[in-house]
Protein backbone atom coordinates (compact mmCIF):
# COMPACT_ATOMS: atom_id res chain seq x y z
CA UNK A 1 0.00 0.00 0.00
CA UNK A 2 2.81 2.48 0.73
CA UNK A 3 4.04 1.77 -2.53
CA UNK A 4 1.21 2.15 -4.30
CA UNK A 5 0.94 5.88 -2.71
CA UNK A 6 4.59 6.43 -3.18
CA UNK A 7 3.77 5.76 -6.77
CA UNK A 8 0.79 8.48 -6.84
CA UNK A 9 2.71 10.85 -5.30
CA UNK A 10 5.16 10.69 -8.02
CA UNK A 11 2.68 10.67 -10.64
CA UNK A 12 0.28 12.76 -10.27
CA UNK A 13 2.78 15.94 -10.03
CA UNK A 14 3.79 14.49 -13.34
CA UNK A 15 1.06 14.38 -14.76
CA UNK A 16 -0.22 17.73 -13.44
CA UNK A 17 3.53 19.40 -15.21
CA UNK A 18 2.91 17.47 -18.62
CA UNK A 19 -0.62 19.10 -19.04
CA UNK A 20 0.94 22.00 -18.15
CA UNK A 21 3.26 21.60 -20.73
CA UNK A 22 1.01 20.62 -23.83
CA UNK A 23 -1.57 23.55 -22.77
CA UNK A 24 1.45 26.29 -23.17
CA UNK A 25 2.96 24.21 -26.13
CA UNK A 26 -0.80 24.70 -27.65
CA UNK A 27 -1.24 28.34 -26.98
CA UNK A 28 2.08 29.26 -28.73
CA UNK A 29 1.08 27.65 -31.59
CA UNK A 30 -2.40 29.14 -32.02
CA UNK A 31 -0.60 32.32 -31.15
CA UNK A 32 1.63 31.90 -34.13
CA UNK A 33 -1.28 31.05 -36.32
CA UNK A 34 -2.42 33.49 -38.98
CA UNK A 35 -5.62 35.44 -38.00
CA UNK A 36 -7.11 37.49 -40.45
CA UNK A 37 -11.04 38.57 -40.57
CA UNK A 38 -13.30 37.77 -44.15
CA UNK A 39 -13.03 40.40 -46.53
CA UNK A 40 -17.15 42.03 -45.54
CA UNK A 41 -18.91 44.70 -46.97
CA UNK A 42 -19.90 48.69 -45.51
CA UNK A 43 -18.30 50.33 -43.11
CA UNK A 44 -17.82 50.38 -39.17
CA UNK A 45 -19.06 53.84 -37.74
CA UNK A 46 -19.03 54.72 -34.22
CA UNK A 47 -20.21 56.81 -31.44
CA UNK A 48 -19.79 58.06 -27.82
CA UNK A 49 -22.16 57.78 -25.19
CA UNK A 50 -21.18 58.65 -21.25
CA UNK A 51 -20.22 54.84 -21.04
CA UNK A 52 -18.34 54.17 -24.01
CA UNK A 53 -18.55 54.13 -27.58
CA UNK A 54 -20.53 52.15 -29.50
CA UNK A 55 -19.47 50.45 -33.16
CA UNK A 56 -21.68 49.29 -35.70
CA UNK A 57 -21.21 47.89 -39.01
CA UNK A 58 -23.32 49.64 -41.72
CA UNK A 59 -24.02 47.92 -45.55
CA UNK A 60 -26.53 49.76 -47.55
CA UNK A 61 -28.58 47.86 -49.54
CA UNK A 62 -32.44 46.96 -49.96
CA UNK A 63 -34.70 47.96 -47.78
CA UNK A 64 -36.49 47.00 -45.09
CA UNK A 65 -33.47 47.34 -43.09
CA UNK A 66 -32.51 44.99 -40.46
CA UNK A 67 -30.61 44.68 -37.24
CA UNK A 68 -28.78 42.36 -36.92
CA UNK A 69 -27.35 41.48 -32.91
CA UNK A 70 -25.17 39.21 -31.58
CA UNK A 71 -24.59 36.48 -29.00
CA UNK A 72 -22.40 35.66 -26.22
CA UNK A 73 -18.96 35.78 -26.32
CA UNK A 74 -19.59 36.88 -30.40
CA UNK A 75 -18.94 40.29 -31.54
CA UNK A 76 -21.27 41.86 -35.19
CA UNK A 77 -18.75 40.53 -37.58
CA UNK A 78 -17.76 37.48 -36.06
CA UNK A 79 -21.42 36.32 -35.32
CA UNK A 80 -22.89 37.72 -38.83
CA UNK A 81 -20.13 37.38 -41.69
CA UNK A 82 -21.88 35.01 -43.12
CA UNK A 83 -25.04 37.06 -43.79
CA UNK A 84 -23.56 40.11 -43.98
CA UNK A 85 -21.74 38.78 -47.41
CA UNK A 86 -25.02 37.37 -48.64
CA UNK A 87 -28.08 39.89 -47.59
CA UNK A 88 -29.17 42.09 -50.64
CA UNK A 89 -30.66 44.28 -47.44
CA UNK A 90 -29.15 47.06 -45.66
CA UNK A 91 -27.61 45.86 -42.15
CA UNK A 92 -26.73 47.54 -39.48
CA UNK A 93 -24.72 44.91 -37.28
CA UNK A 94 -23.53 45.97 -33.43
CA UNK A 95 -20.90 44.91 -31.29
CA UNK A 96 -22.84 45.25 -28.00
CA UNK A 97 -21.21 46.94 -24.94
CA UNK A 98 -17.71 45.92 -23.77
CA UNK A 99 -17.85 43.30 -27.25
CA UNK A 100 -15.60 43.87 -30.53
CA UNK A 101 -14.77 47.54 -31.23
CA UNK A 102 -17.89 48.73 -28.45
CA UNK A 103 -15.74 49.99 -25.48
CA UNK A 104 -17.84 49.92 -21.79
CA UNK A 105 -16.70 51.49 -18.54
CA UNK A 106 -19.25 50.01 -16.56
CA UNK A 107 -20.62 46.10 -15.99
CA UNK A 108 -22.38 44.95 -19.36
CA UNK A 109 -26.22 44.83 -18.54
CA UNK A 110 -28.80 44.07 -20.92
CA UNK A 111 -30.46 47.38 -20.24
CA UNK A 112 -27.53 49.25 -21.59
CA UNK A 113 -27.35 46.77 -24.89
CA UNK A 114 -30.62 47.88 -25.48
CA UNK A 115 -29.55 51.53 -25.05
CA UNK A 116 -27.04 50.82 -27.89
CA UNK A 117 -29.21 49.23 -30.11
CA UNK A 118 -31.57 52.04 -30.06
CA UNK A 119 -28.99 54.33 -30.26
CA UNK A 120 -26.92 53.03 -33.29
CA UNK A 121 -30.59 52.52 -35.04
CA UNK A 122 -30.77 56.62 -34.47
CA UNK A 123 -27.32 57.25 -35.66
CA UNK A 124 -27.74 54.59 -38.76
CA UNK A 125 -31.14 56.65 -39.31
CA UNK A 126 -33.31 53.61 -39.88
CA UNK A 127 -36.74 53.55 -40.04
CA UNK A 128 -38.69 50.39 -39.06
CA UNK A 129 -36.13 47.59 -39.79
CA UNK A 130 -36.42 44.09 -38.80
CA UNK A 131 -34.53 43.15 -35.42
CA UNK A 132 -32.83 39.83 -35.26
CA UNK A 133 -31.21 38.25 -32.54
CA UNK A 134 -28.96 35.18 -32.15
CA UNK A 135 -28.77 33.14 -28.80
CA UNK A 136 -27.91 35.47 -26.00
CA UNK A 137 -29.05 38.29 -28.62
CA UNK A 138 -32.26 37.18 -28.00
CA UNK A 139 -33.09 38.21 -24.45
CA UNK A 140 -31.30 41.08 -25.83
CA UNK A 141 -33.73 41.58 -28.57
CA UNK A 142 -36.13 41.50 -26.29
CA UNK A 143 -35.21 43.75 -23.58
CA UNK A 144 -34.93 46.75 -26.37
CA UNK A 145 -38.80 45.75 -27.51
CA UNK A 146 -39.31 46.26 -23.68
CA UNK A 147 -37.99 49.68 -24.12
CA UNK A 148 -39.21 50.62 -27.59
CA UNK A 149 -42.41 51.80 -28.68
CA UNK A 150 -44.82 48.74 -30.24
CA UNK A 151 -44.43 50.30 -33.69
CA UNK A 152 -40.39 50.92 -33.56
CA UNK A 153 -39.88 47.74 -35.80
CA UNK A 154 -41.09 45.77 -38.85
CA UNK A 155 -40.70 42.36 -36.98
CA UNK A 156 -38.57 40.64 -34.78
CA UNK A 157 -36.36 36.97 -35.47
CA UNK A 158 -35.36 35.19 -32.50
CA UNK A 159 -32.93 32.40 -33.42
CA UNK A 160 -31.03 29.50 -31.12
CA UNK A 161 -32.40 31.14 -28.18
CA UNK A 162 -34.81 31.12 -25.43
CA UNK A 163 -37.13 33.67 -23.48
CA UNK A 164 -35.90 32.17 -20.41
CA UNK A 165 -32.78 31.37 -18.37
CA UNK A 166 -33.57 30.41 -15.05
CA UNK A 167 -34.02 26.55 -15.22
CA UNK A 168 -31.36 24.86 -12.96
CA UNK A 169 -29.55 23.07 -15.92
CA UNK A 170 -29.39 26.89 -17.98
CA UNK A 171 -28.07 28.66 -14.54
CA UNK A 172 -25.34 25.97 -14.12
CA UNK A 173 -24.22 26.20 -17.40
CA UNK A 174 -24.52 29.75 -18.03
CA UNK A 175 -22.46 30.48 -14.17
CA UNK A 176 -19.47 28.19 -15.75
CA UNK A 177 -19.10 29.34 -18.89
CA UNK A 178 -16.88 32.20 -18.82
CA UNK A 179 -13.93 30.18 -16.90
CA UNK A 180 -15.30 26.99 -19.45
CA UNK A 181 -14.88 29.02 -22.64
CA UNK A 182 -12.63 32.27 -21.23
CA UNK A 183 -10.43 32.89 -23.58
CA UNK A 184 -7.67 31.19 -22.38
CA UNK A 185 -9.33 28.39 -20.97
CA UNK A 186 -7.97 24.78 -21.89
CA UNK A 187 -11.53 24.05 -23.59
CA UNK A 188 -11.52 26.89 -25.55
CA UNK A 189 -7.87 25.84 -26.77
CA UNK A 190 -8.86 22.65 -27.27
CA UNK A 191 -11.88 23.44 -29.51
CA UNK A 192 -9.96 26.24 -31.59
CA UNK A 193 -7.10 23.00 -32.67
CA UNK A 194 -9.93 20.90 -33.50
CA UNK A 195 -12.16 23.67 -35.90
CA UNK A 196 -8.40 24.04 -37.15
CA UNK A 197 -8.02 20.36 -37.74
CA UNK A 198 -11.58 19.90 -39.48
CA UNK A 199 -11.61 23.08 -41.76
CA UNK A 200 -7.20 23.96 -42.11
CA UNK A 201 -8.02 26.10 -44.98
CA UNK A 202 -10.40 28.97 -42.98
CA UNK A 203 -7.76 28.84 -40.38
CA UNK A 204 -7.00 32.61 -40.44
CA UNK A 205 -10.90 33.38 -40.08
CA UNK A 206 -11.38 31.09 -37.21
CA UNK A 207 -8.28 32.23 -35.53
CA UNK A 208 -9.75 35.64 -35.48
CA UNK A 209 -13.04 34.27 -34.29
CA UNK A 210 -11.10 33.07 -31.02
CA UNK A 211 -9.16 35.99 -31.13
CA UNK A 212 -12.10 39.04 -31.14
CA UNK A 213 -13.86 37.28 -27.94
CA UNK A 214 -14.73 39.92 -25.26
CA UNK A 215 -12.31 39.84 -22.16
CA UNK A 216 -13.39 37.29 -19.16
CA UNK A 217 -15.42 40.01 -16.90
CA UNK A 218 -17.70 40.69 -19.75
CA UNK A 219 -18.30 37.19 -19.93
CA UNK A 220 -19.09 36.76 -16.44
CA UNK A 221 -21.23 40.72 -16.23
CA UNK A 222 -23.61 38.47 -19.40
CA UNK A 223 -23.88 35.17 -18.03
CA UNK A 224 -25.38 37.09 -14.69
CA UNK A 225 -27.76 39.16 -17.37
CA UNK A 226 -28.84 35.56 -18.78
CA UNK A 227 -28.99 33.61 -15.60
CA UNK A 228 -32.10 36.06 -14.56
CA UNK A 229 -33.57 36.81 -17.74
CA UNK A 230 -36.85 35.30 -17.57
CA UNK A 231 -39.47 37.29 -20.42
CA UNK A 232 -42.90 35.85 -18.90
CA UNK A 233 -42.63 37.45 -16.32
CA UNK A 234 -42.89 41.05 -18.43
CA UNK A 235 -46.37 42.20 -18.33
CA UNK A 236 -45.89 45.25 -20.92
CA UNK A 237 -44.09 43.24 -23.80
CA UNK A 238 -45.31 44.33 -26.54
CA UNK A 239 -43.68 42.19 -29.93
CA UNK A 240 -43.99 43.25 -33.64
CA UNK A 241 -44.66 40.28 -35.46
CA UNK A 242 -42.10 37.37 -34.06
CA UNK A 243 -40.65 34.51 -35.64
CA UNK A 244 -38.73 31.80 -33.79
CA UNK A 245 -36.37 29.88 -35.45
CA UNK A 246 -35.61 26.85 -33.47
CA UNK A 247 -32.72 24.69 -33.86
CA UNK A 248 -33.34 21.10 -33.64
CA UNK A 249 -29.96 20.05 -32.93
CA UNK A 250 -29.11 22.42 -30.54
CA UNK A 251 -26.55 21.40 -27.41
CA UNK A 252 -26.74 24.62 -25.75
CA UNK A 253 -30.63 25.69 -25.29
CA UNK A 254 -32.62 22.98 -25.25
CA UNK A 255 -35.27 22.49 -28.49
CA UNK A 256 -37.76 22.23 -25.65
CA UNK A 257 -37.34 25.50 -24.51
CA UNK A 258 -36.94 27.24 -27.52
CA UNK A 259 -40.74 26.00 -28.71
CA UNK A 260 -42.04 26.88 -25.68
CA UNK A 261 -40.83 30.65 -25.99
CA UNK A 262 -41.88 30.36 -29.76
CA UNK A 263 -45.18 29.28 -28.06
CA UNK A 264 -44.82 32.41 -25.76
CA UNK A 265 -44.46 35.19 -28.00
CA UNK A 266 -44.05 34.13 -31.62
CA UNK A 267 -46.54 34.50 -34.09
CA UNK A 268 -44.54 31.55 -36.20
CA UNK A 269 -42.50 29.23 -35.77
CA UNK A 270 -39.44 27.83 -38.37
CA UNK A 271 -37.35 24.85 -37.78
CA UNK A 272 -33.70 24.20 -39.12
CA UNK A 273 -31.62 20.90 -38.53
CA UNK A 274 -28.96 22.80 -37.06
CA UNK A 275 -26.68 22.81 -33.83
CA UNK A 276 -26.91 26.36 -32.22
CA UNK A 277 -24.58 27.98 -34.10
CA UNK A 278 -26.90 27.66 -37.04
CA UNK A 279 -25.59 31.24 -38.67
CA UNK A 280 -22.44 29.21 -39.43
CA UNK A 281 -23.93 26.11 -40.40
CA UNK A 282 -26.67 26.97 -42.37
CA UNK A 283 -26.13 30.62 -43.78
CA UNK A 284 -28.23 30.37 -46.94
CA UNK A 285 -30.89 29.46 -44.89
CA UNK A 286 -30.93 31.99 -41.88
CA UNK A 287 -30.24 34.64 -44.96
CA UNK A 288 -32.98 33.49 -46.77
CA UNK A 289 -35.64 33.21 -43.46
CA UNK A 290 -34.36 37.07 -42.38
CA UNK A 291 -34.52 38.45 -45.83
CA UNK A 292 -37.90 36.97 -46.28
CA UNK A 293 -39.41 38.01 -42.88
CA UNK A 294 -37.79 41.67 -43.07
CA UNK A 295 -39.98 41.59 -46.66
CA UNK A 296 -43.28 40.21 -44.72
CA UNK A 297 -43.40 39.62 -41.28
CA UNK A 298 -46.66 38.23 -41.10
CA UNK A 299 -45.99 35.56 -43.40
CA UNK A 300 -42.91 33.70 -42.92
CA UNK A 301 -44.43 30.30 -43.43
CA UNK A 302 -43.50 31.31 -47.45
CA UNK A 303 -39.66 30.99 -46.88
CA UNK A 304 -38.17 27.98 -48.33
CA UNK A 305 -35.54 26.52 -45.92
Amino acid sequence: MRTVRHVLAAAVPGAAAYTAYRYRQAVRELDAMVVAPPNLPGTVRSLSTEWGRISYRMVEGETPPIVLVHGWGRTADSAWWPVIVRSRHTILAIDLPGHGRSVIDRPFSFSLAAESILAAIDDAGLTRPLLVGHSMGGPVCMTTLLWASPDSFTGFVAMATSAYWVRPRQIVMVASAPYVLGARSPVTIRNHHAEVRRAPDETPRISWEYAVRPERQVLVDSALELRRFDARRWQNLTLPPATWVVTARDGVIDRADQEASAGFFADHRIELPTEHSVVLEAPDQVTRIIEAVAVRPDRPALVAV
